[in-house]
């Protein structure tokens, strides 16, 4: 506890008023231990990135002090680590919730130690954690003598849960609040859930066994791009789809095909087997939708959608998120 000397009291979210959205409850960890005992050793590596993971509280401090220490050193080549293992900070809450600033470590640390400067008054400060990088520990310090209290609440506080590659994990963005999920979920000031899993999230029948139990608004299936080949797409994708619907036949599920900026003829036919899917659902549960995964970057500059032609860069991000939003829209009755 911190002195009257002291210019932070810093407190663990864990601990606190604070809410954590997006993790297993005390765990910064994206499953529950009794999944994780059914994953690879991959899967269960890539859980403990914190992609989706926020922290959420009100105060009227006007400075923060973060004290993060990470699982790893921020090492991939192909994304900044401002997105792989910084933190955005934004605040206000709804459509008045703005950007405030990102923290990155430095490339060679797995600690980040920072101070951010906030807007006068009372305000909802959201943190969004590391998409390609676990949280080992976490300290947010508010000015001595301010307040911290509980978040104001999401607008719709039942999340919309993703499911799929590296892209759904949010590679490569250069900031962890632009993976598309992030974008389109801030869009309707809702909670979500990131179960993108890089490589690894192949349409188990145990994740959708987990996934058919969870409380959502919305269901996201977007593993197309794990899935090894179009013959393990064919016998994977519609059963884990079913075994979702047969749990809860009245969620709102948008189901969508890769997005890539050329498409091969087994690109085609992966995207068809994923629209058959939807094909044999679609009378019984009407509630379903399907994106077609090439047109989730548009037709002008496609090129300029991904870092290396198939991962997005923000500006692919933010096209899919556009696109997805309209069948959101749909999903959460607007």
């Amino acid at each position: 506890m911190a002195t009257g000397k002291d210019k932070y009291v810093c407190f663990d979210p864990m601990n606190s008023a604070a809410k954590i959205y997006g993790l297993t409850p005390g765990e910064y960890n994206r499953a529950p231990e009794h999944l994780r005992e059914k994953m690879n050793g991959n899967l269960r590596a890539l859980s403990v990135n914190t992609s989706g993971g926020r922290i959420r509280f009100n105060t009227d401090s006007e400075k923060l002090s973060l004290h993060m220490d990470l699982t790893d050193l921020p090492g991939l080549s192909h994304m900044p680590a401002s997105g792989s293992s910084g933190l955005d900070i934004f605040v206000g809450s709804g459509k008045n919730m703005t950007y405030a600033a990102t923290r990155q470590p430095q490339c060679n640390r797995k600690r980040l130690k920072e101070e951010v400067t906030l807007s006068k008054g009372e305000k909802t400060v959201t943190i969004y954690l590391p998409l390609y990088n676990g949280v080992k520990a976490l300290k947010i310090g508010i000015e001595n003598g301010t307040r911290l209290n509980a978040p104001t609440p999401y607008t719709f506080e039942k999340p919309v849960v993703f499911y799929g590659s590296s892209i759904t994990q949010g590679g490569c963005a250069c900031r962890t609040s632009n993976s598309y999920c992030a974008l389109a979920a801030r869009y309707f000031d809702s909670d979500f859930t990131n179960l993108g899993f890089s490589g690894n999230a192949k349409g188990e029948p145990y994740m959708a066994e987990y996934i058919a139990g969870l409380e959502m608004s919305c269901f996201v299936l977007d593993y197309d791009h794990n899935a090894p080949d179009a013959e393990n797409l064919r016998k994977t994708h519609l059963p884990f789809l079913q075994t979702i619907l047969k749990a809860q036949p009245e969620l709102p599920v948008i189901i969508m095909s890769k997005p890539d900026t050329n498409f091969s003829s087994t690109d085609n036919e992966r995207r068809d087997i994923v629209k058959a899917s939807y094909l044999a659902v679609k009378d019984k549960h009407p509630k379903v939708q399907f994106i077609d995964g090439g047109t989730l970057f548009g037709s002008d500059f496609r090129e300029s959608c991904t870092v290396d032609g198939c991962h997005p860069n923000d500006l692919g991000f933010y096209r899919m998120a556009k696109a997805v939003i309209p069948a959101l829209e749909k999903a959460l009755g607007l």
